[in-house]
């Protein structure tokens, strides 16, 4: 068979399959209610809606130990900032995995370590089918997307298992979230902008609370077409009418700062979207279009030639691709969220001469540890990643945890991890210790788990202890960090007390808790 005919018929089998998803589709958005005739709700009601939580692995791999107390605390995190738990939510939450069918067709739940382990954690396994099948790609001239995405980012074609988030259309939206974040506040305020359209008094009022959480990169983006240069136009009119379909958060410390900042890619830990058929099938036929071209220059690469190229991390799948989909195919109803309050990493906004590569990160020096005879104690902030000439905004490693959302522990690390918590340098490192103190209390209090020992602690109470306060700054006491920190889950550097699960579980499957003890 020719080339040629192969490739008709193929385009013949995407058009058949997007038709029957856009159908598909239609059928289920004429059954449901239109969101701006949903009543209002008094404290007394039950839940409004309930929303979607994902989570997806692609492999699982040495750290499959630590897959269950990473999806455990989690869950906890998000069932105490959901309804019923929280006295201020109205959403309840139902939880979701996905992971990958084996290869050689066996029965996930008997083989897939994860799966059982997710499952035992109290979320709904779905196995997955391949995202993508690479053989089927396009190959347009000049294109590099078929021979190279099975290398890219953190795991290749097999990343776009995050966009099974959109199949879950019995919900009104759906949170896909990466296993090492964590919940601390209700998500209402974005929720109800999802829920209530906006001729509502409730969707009204939720437009006017978005003014102060969306990303000034999008609504620069919005007046200006320019990410880094702010317009004339009021916030609260640009978004009274808004209909989202999207709220995601962008990585800046993935790019070259003053080169790249109009085409930046997407965070993958944090992505909450409406649920359709219609754009999962949208999606799917961009991939295999085949559109996506060599290059680092932040204009006529990547995706459709559009700059979203090979200077992103990830940006030939999730990173990439989704950026390019809510930045131009959607961005009237894509809305970039402040990172620092929805995928909060401690991540400084401004570039540091701590290194000559401007994309490396490097937290803000403390003041009182500033040593000028010391070039590792005498650096200092300069530009701002994003392009703008202010960005204090967007600090994240200053930013107070009493307005933050959700914690993303990709740059701290794992709390699991039990990292040295004496080092103490820039304002990153005691914003860490916080973040990691608040895992350790989510933990602390899921039903039947038991109180750690902090007597089998290793160490004396005279090590540094850094408090980050509300306003930015940082003090210092002394005490023992590892009972500070990690509140006595981590009895020295490394050794980290793991959850035990037939302690919380009444329903659980004997083989999983069998492996899961080895």
């Amino acid at each position: 068979m020719s080339h040629a005919s192969k490739r008709r018929q193929l385009t013949i089998a995407l058009t058949f399959i997007f038709i029957t998803l856009v159908l598909l589709q239609d059928i289920i958005a004429s059954a449901a209610p239109s969101f701006a005739s949903q009543p209002r709700l008094t404290s007394s009601s039950n839940a409004i809606a309930t929303a979607a939580y994902a989570v997806s692995i692609t492999q699982c791999g040495r750290n499959v130990q630590m897959v269950f107390d990473a999806a455990a605390v989690l869950k906890r995190s998000i069932e105490l900032n959901s309804w019923p738990l929280h006295p201020k939510s109205r959403y309840a939450a139902k939880f979701y995995a996905f992971t990958l069918n084996p290869e050689n067709a066996s029965e996930p739940a008997l083989v897939d370590h994860c799966h059982q382990l997710l499952s035992l954690a109290g979320w709904t396994v779905l196995p997955q089918d391949p995202p993508v099948h690479i053989g089927l790609i396009e190959m347009p001239e000049g294109s590099i997307l078929r021979s190279q995405i099975a290398g890219d980012g953190c795991c290749g074609h097999n990343e776009f298992i995050k966009l099974s988030a959109y199949k879950l259309i019995n919900h009104e939206f759906a949170l896909h979230l990466d296993l090492d974040t964590l919940v601390i506040h209700p998500l209402d305020e974005l929720f109800d902008v999802m829920h209530f359209g906006p001729d509502t008094e409730e969707g009204k009022n939720a437009r006017l609370g978005l003014v102060d959480v969306v990303a000034p990169t999008y609504l620069n983006r919005r007046m200006t077409g320019n990410p880094s240069k702010s317009g004339n136009m009021s916030t609260s009119e640009l978004l009274m009418n808004i209909t989202v379909d999207a709220f995601f958060t962008k990585d800046y410390n993935m790019i070259v700062p003053g080169k790249h900042e109009q085409r930046v890619g997407i965070q993958g830990g944090f992505l909450l979207v409406r649920p359709s058929m219609t754009t999962y099938g949208h999606l799917l036929s961009l991939v295999y279009s085949g559109e996506f071209y060599g290059g680092f220059d932040a204009k006529e690469s990547g995706w459709f030639k559009s700059g979203y190229g090979k200077h992103i991390w990830g940006s030939m799948t999730i990173q990439g691709l989704m950026a390019y989909f809510f930045d131009v195919k959607k961005l009237n109803h894509s809305v970039e969220l402040n990172r620092c309050r929805y995928n909060n990493i401690a991540d400084n906004s401004r570039v540091s001469t701590y290194s000559s590569k401007p994309k490396f990160p490097r937290g803000t020096l403390l003041p009182f540890l500033r040593n000028a005879s010391n070039p590792q104690l005498n650096f200092h902030d300069t530009m701002c990643r994003d392009g703008r000439d202010e960005c204090d905004d967007t600090n994240c490693q200053r930013f107070p945890l009493q307005k933050a959302r959700i914690l993303h522990y990709t740059y701290c690390k794992s709390p699991w991890a039990c990292s040295r918590c004496d080092f103490l340098q820039t304002y990153r490192e005691p914003m860490c210790y916080s973040m990691a103190r608040e895992w350790f209390r989510v933990r602390s209090t899921i039903p039947g788990e038991d109180n750690p020992d902090v007597g089998k602690v290793k160490g004396g109470d005279y090590g540094p202890i850094a408090h980050i306060h509300e306003n930015g700054e940082v003090s210092v006491t002394q005490g023992n960090c590892y009972k500070e920190y990690y509140l006595g889950y981590c009895l020295d550097k490394g050794e980290y007390q793991r959850i035990k699960p037939h302690h919380l579980f009444i329903k659980r499957d004997n083989h999983s808790l069998t492996n899961l003890q080895k």
